[in-house]
């Protein structure tokens, strides 16, 4: 053809284009199924191409993916279940619309996984078309979902909210079956990623929930939601759904309440991590410090949502880790939180600390209990070099209803950092460090039974699930968990989308005999982490707009509590 530059090359049936595209709608073209071939990567990549096929969902504009996706008319795809009829089309170029069927020519790549086709400065738009029908997905999703990428799709039932954990640096939650349970894991086939349809960081509106994220209306883990329903695509290695339409939450996991006040003459003991309480020089000044928070505004946030929990607790004493380990004095972490809490609450002065970053300690209702005598701490290996020194205090309810002791402690956590040998994970399901964390329990066992009197209560953050050894040591010496707080509501904790049990509360057998209630309040598991204190990763004014001086997302841990019911002495 005289005064063109169109090359045209027949290779097993697919139409390759050269610069110039006879961009009539109508003329032969390359199926979308052979652009994407039956592999991993498309046969394709590097060569140019003329496609045709209906948008099924536009991700243009300055927040967005960056081009649309483009699937094969109705009518039009192949009876092959191994290749997928979409692709993405990434281009700047404007015109067509979602439901409008479009001419493209580019270059086919793969980009980090995702098959697309690079087009050109021109989309011809053909004329209307109607959407193909989404291919229904279930979990476990196909071990390989290379056949549908790009194409539309939508679950047929709910699905569950298992991980919010990177929704307000990415706008995407991790979606599963339902809410697993330790020991249960997710495959990779068992959940998949929804998407914001934009590639920006920390974007200024988190969509989900509808209408939007924020204080007072949150995504919790453990949520249903529908429809979910887009285009299946893969991005930074994880297949994601880019939603067509947003999905709402239709059950599920709602907010708890505050608890109960405890019953007359019942005394309530809670556990909880505080996730990092420092507070600077004391003075102010000091920031950052170590851990927790990084100014004293972030403090403020902090401490306002901490107290807030721990007055929701409606607790009479309450152990705590992670608290700074800066000593006693009024300008210590304690002496803050103490002042945050109101004139009727006191903390305990340990005898040892110990010398890492973090401490325990143990906040009590001054107009409720008295401490009996001094406390007591264990700073001797390994106490003294991988867990926090545990502190025990005896207590005197002031009505005259009893006494008991108050075991706090802090194990060891299963991260991985400098594992080495047998604290390397060892794929026993007790992660690493074990043999440390399995140590502190006997060391503490034979610690305990060397203090006088009965009626003891170990609690605190173990790093363990309850069928780990230290459980499994701590309970041979009588120490169990009680059955209100061993059910499948007795989570406090979640890691890559599986709900389980680090924190707990053991009561001794004279103790257990006199359990009346008791709960995990689920304010921070299930609570997506960027509601919490810090102001990092927020774009301006977004911070402001998300925080809320309530207990939610004050930690990562839920507190624990326990009613008992003491008799006199």
């Amino acid at each position: 053809m005289k005064g063109t530059a169109v090359i045209l090359a027949l290779l097993g049936g697919v139409l390759l284009s050269g610069p110039a595209l006879a961009d009539r709608c109508g003329d032969r073209s390359t199926p979308l199924s052979k652009v994407q071939g039956g592999g991993q990567a498309s046969p394709l990549a590097g060569h140019r191409v003329d496609v045709e096929g209906v948008i099924t969902l536009d991700g243009r504009g300055p927040e967005g993916l960056g081009g649309f996706y483009l699937q094969a008319l109705p009518g039009h795809a192949d009876s092959d279940p191994t290749t997928s009829d979409a692709v993405f089309v990434y281009t700047r170029a404007s015109g067509g619309a979602v439901g409008q069927h479009v001419r493209v020519s580019g270059r086919v790549k793969e980009y980090h996984g995702l098959t697309e086709i690079a087009a050109g400065s021109e989309v011809r738009v053909c004329g209307r078309s109607g959407l193909p029908e989404p291919v229904v997905l279930s979990f476990p999703l196909p071990a390989d979902p290379e056949a549908l990428e790009g194409m539309r799709t939508r679950f047929a039932d709910p699905v569950t909210v298992v991980d919010t954990h990177d929704l307000g640096r990415f706008g995407v939650v991790t979606l599963a079956a339902d809410d697993p349970r330790y020991p249960d894991s997710l495959a990779p086939q068992d959940r998949i990623l929804l998407d914001d349809r934009r590639l920006d960081q920390n974007p200024a509106d988190l969509p989900l929930p509808r209408p939007g994220l924020a204080a007072d209306h949150s995504l919790r883990a453990g949520s249903l939601l529908a429809p979910v329903q887009g285009v299946l695509d893969y991005r930074y290695d994880r297949w994601r759904l880019q939603p067509d339409r947003w999905s709402t939450v239709v059950g599920g996991n709602d907010r708890p309440a505050r608890p109960e006040a405890p019953a007359d003459n019942t005394l309530r003991v809670a556990s909880f991590n505080l996730l990092n309480f420092f507070n600077g020089d004391g003075r102010g000044q000091g920031f950052p410090t170590a851990r927790g928070a990084d100014s004293a505004a972030e403090l403020e946030r902090q401490r306002q949502k901490l107290a807030s929990a721990i007055e929701g607790l409606r607790a009479d004493i309450v152990g705590v880790m992670e608290l700074e380990n800066d000593g006693h004095g009024p300008e210590s972490a304690a002496a803050d939180l103490v002042a945050a809490l109101g004139h009727d609450w006191a903390s305990v002065r340990p005898q040892e600390a110990g010398d890492d970053a973090i401490r325990v300690g143990l906040l009590y209702r001054a107009d409720r209990v008295e401490p009996v005598g001094e406390s007591a701490s264990l700073d001797e290996s390994p106490f003294n070099t991988y867990s926090r020194v545990p502190l025990a205090q005896t207590f005197r309810m002031l009505d005259g209803g009893g006494t008991l002791r108050v075991v706090v402690n802090h194990f060891k956590s299963r991260s991985c950092r400098h594992a080495r040998g047998a604290n390397a994970d060892q794929h026993d399901g007790e992660g690493c460090y074990a043999p440390v964390r399995a140590r502190s329990a006997r060391v503490l066992r034979a610690w305990l039974a060397d203090l006088p009197s009965r009626d003891t209560l170990v609690l605190g953050d173990l790093n363990s699930h309850a069928s780990d050894t230290p459980l499994q040591i701590l309970a041979d010496a009588g120490f169990r968990r009680p059955s209100v707080l061993a059910g499948d509501d007795g989570y406090s904790y979640r890691f890559h989308g599986v709900r389980g049990t680090l924190d707990y509360i053991l009561p001794d057998p004279s103790l257990r005999a006199r359990v009346v209630g008791g709960a995990v309040w689920h304010i921070n598991a299930d609570e997506p982490p960027v509601l919490d204190y810090n102001l990092e990763y927020h774009p301006d004014g977004r911070a402001v707009r998300l925080y809320g001086p309530g207990p939610w997302r004050s930690s990562d841990h839920d507190p624990v509590y326990l009613d008992l019911r003491l008799g006199a002495d």
